[in-house]
């Protein structure tokens, strides 16, 4: 058998291995530091010169990605006609995108391409967002050009679901001079856009705006346009907002003739879905006379405002707020007993829709003394509040044992119903009654009735 010697790379092969040993590549490469490789010539490693801007032509189909490349360029126009014609969503997200990543000469260029259809992009689904940004990219000279595009337009703009984006966003950026125009244009239609679904918005923004200058008379002229409306203004889902917002941002001689109509109409208010929201705003944060005033009005209609779906929300309000005086007096006014009903409202508060939570809300978070007398007055009345779907809540809090004093079972399970040993009770002959169990007495009441 012939002797296996090493075969060299630099030798032919020879043997059965031959062929194997054919294919093998050397281990190892010819590369250097300086190689062309990696780009760099010899001993010129930070010598690479600036890659000169590219411009993609846009009749090939466009490649976003590339484009993105801080020195890549081409016809913007064509980019924000796709977004104008084709509402094109892809197309603004790419250039909010470039406007952030792009060189100034490109930033420059893309904003001049917006401006020059600034209209139709506000009032765009994905248009508006382009121009909110250009008021941060652009140039002081292109920020008063979008602010010309709005001049004339405010009207439409703040009544569109699109461009009431963009004005918003203009009070925050324009000079104060077009900022003044703007509101000048607001001021023609006050009651129409007051509650409008969107300019509603835009008059939110305006009386959270702080002037360097002399600020406008605003609320002078709302003021006259809307006397004798504002309580109807703070019934509307919207008005409801822009009233809370003049309560929280107005000087006090602006908002007060506000604060005196929605006061003078606070029945009318309070019962409202979303004119409750004003009431509670002035009970928690109103001047003190404007807060006793509205409070001694809840205190009074305690039990009616408790029993009703939107003015027990002003009623909770209180509760939360106004500490263990306001509770004082709302307990004094639902336990009065009357020589014609023996029941005292705060049963009917405690077995109604929309009273219960209030009940179940002193019983979890009064004090102990004032928990026990509600507890005390709900226990006289336990029968017929365990036979009502609501009551049944309240009566189960005072037979917590966490919250009665007395030992023993809770009240409610007495020890013939489920409460005994396996085979009394429910499930056999109860051997302790002194009478036979058919003859239980079965009526609607503690012992046999709806729990």
């Amino acid at each position: 058998m012939p002797s296996l010697t090493p075969v060299s790379y630099s030798q032919p092969p020879y043997g059965p291995n031959a062929n194997a040993i054919a294919h093998q590549q050397p281990i190892g490469t010819r590369l250097s530091p300086t190689a062309a490789e990696f780009g760099v010539g010899r001993g010129q490693w930070n010598g690479q010169q600036p890659q000169a801007p590219a411009y993609l032509n846009t009749t090939e189909p466009l490649n976003y990605r590339r484009l993105l490349e801080r020195n890549m360029s081409c016809n913007w126009k064509y980019i924000v006609d796709k977004i104008v014609c084709n509402n094109d969503q892809q197309a603004s997200i790419f250039l909010q995108q470039k406007l952030k990543v792009g060189t100034s000469e490109a930033k420059f260029e893309i904003v001049q391409a917006i401006i020059d259809q600034a209209y139709p992009l506000m009032v765009n689904r994905f248009g508006n967002f382009l121009v909110q940004r250009c008021f941060e990219h652009g140039t002081p000279e292109q920020v008063i050009q979008i602010a010309q595009a709005i001049r004339g337009n405010t009207l439409n703009l703040s009544m569109d679901a699109f461009g009431c984006h963009v004005v918003q966003k203009a009070f925050d950026c324009v000079p104060e001079e077009y900022k003044a125009i703007m509101v000048h244009e607001l001021l023609r239609r006050i009651p129409e856009t007051v509650i409008h679904r969107y300019a509603c918005h835009v008059w939110q923004k305006l009386f959270e705006l702080r002037w360097s200058d002399s600020p406008p008379q605003i609320m002078k002229y709302v003021n006259e346009a809307l006397r004798g409306m504002w309580h109807e203004v703070a019934l509307g889902e919207t008005g409801s907002l822009v009233v809370q917002n003049i309560f929280e941002n107005c000087l006090e001689e602006d908002k007060r003739p506000c604060i005196n109509e929605v006061l003078a109409s606070i029945d009318v208010v309070a019962h409202g879905q979303f004119g409750n929201w004003c009431i509670q705003h002035i009970c928690e944060h109103g001047a003190i006379p404007d807060r006793t005033r509205a409070i001694d009005h809840v205190i009074r209609f305690a039990s009616e405002y408790s029993m009703d779906q939107f003015a027990s929300k002003v009623v909770e309000k209180c509760l939360k707020i106004g500490g263990n005086e306001f509770l004082d007096r709302y307990l004094d006014r639902i336990c009065e007993a009357r020589q014609d009903r023996p029941r005292m409202p705060l049963i009917d508060i405690a077995g109604d829709q929309f009273g219960n939570y209030l009940i179940q809300y002193i019983l979890s978070s009064a004090e102990p003394q004032r928990r026990e007398i509600v507890a005390i007055q709900i226990r006289k009345h336990m029968v017929s509040l365990r036979g009502s779907k609501y009551g049944s809540r309240v009566a189960m809090l005072c037979c917590n044992p966490a919250v009665t004093t007395r030992p023993g079972p809770p009240a409610g399970l007495p020890m013939s119903r489920g409460n005994g040993p396996f085979g009394q009770g429910s499930f056999g002959q109860d051997l302790s009654r002194p009478y036979p169990s058919e003859r239980a007495y079965g009526g609607r009441g503690s012992y046999g009735g709806y729990r």
